[in-house]
């Protein structure tokens, strides 16, 4: 009775697991825009936290690509990995201490800022092909630099290197047969040491599907919290704005 009962419920979760193909390559442009404010020290001293729309001038959005491969049925492994690379010129209307330098009251500022996330990830994906979705969990590795220069004082530039586990969930729904919905939520709070970090990533989008090929457009919002008392080094960053997809399935 036993191993007919443990039969069953292999047979049920198969039947209810998604029949879509077992390799999934996914593309997409993320038209981002940053706000929040960050803070770099140095040897103990408080750097000066700075606005990045207000006080050094990013206020439009910009390009970011993406790419993810996701592997398996039932059981999926994936791999993401985008990357950002903006720049600003501003005039600052304060005193302030960045890392090494302290760039004085009505400096004029050019600043660069770049970012690399690599992300690996395990997941459940049950259900039907009409509503299916899972939990999933993974690694996050993150690679953070900033520059600011002046020609009153010269150039100074912090780059900052971190990883952290995370966990998410992601549903997906076809209420047609060429139109399917999804969203998904990710994030951690890690700490260790010195170190106080966190993260939250949510994502939603629709996508028009024609057999192996699929293409839309939704939206992305992810919030940054780093703080290492170290340096110091404290940021406060989100990051958000709609994006654009393609991707094919086999």
């Amino acid at each position: 009775m036993n191993k007919f009962m443990v039969a069953a419920v292999a047979l049920l979760a198969l039947t209810a697991a998604p029949a879509h193909a077992w390799l999934e390559v996914e593309g997409s442009w993320w038209f981002m825009k940053p706000s929040g404010n960050l803070a770099l020290g140095i040897d103990g001293l408080e750097g000066t936290t700075v606005d990045v729309q207000n006080d050094l001038g990013y206020g439009s959005r910009i390009g970011v690509p993406d790419a993810k491969v996701i592997i398996g049925k039932y059981v999926e492994f994936g791999a993401e990995f985008f990357q950002f690379n903006m720049s600003a010129d501003n005039t600052i209307n304060r005193d302030v201490r960045f890392h090494d330098r302290v760039f004085p009251i009505s400096a004029d500022v050019h600043t660069s800022l770049e970012a690399t996330f690599v992300r690996g990830f395990a997941r459940i994906n049950v259900g039907p092909d009409w509503l299916h979705g899972g939990v999933f969990g993974g690694g996050q590795y993150m690679n953070f630099n900033a520059k600011a220069s002046s020609s009153a004082v010269g150039s100074t530039e912090k780059d900052v290197k971190a990883g952290m586990p995370y966990v998410g969930g992601f549903l997906e729904g076809a209420p047609l047969d060429w139109l399917t919905l999804r969203g998904s939520v990710c994030g951690f709070n890690w700490g260790f040491g010195d170190i106080d970090a966190r993260f939250l990533d949510v994502e939603v989008s629709a996508l028009l599907t024609l057999d192996w090929f699929y293409a839309g457009g939704g939206y992305r919002y992810i919030t940054i919290h780093g703080e290492d008392t170290t340096y110091p080094i404290t940021a406060d960053l989100k990051l958000s704005g709609p994006l654009v997809y393609v991707g094919v399935r086999w």
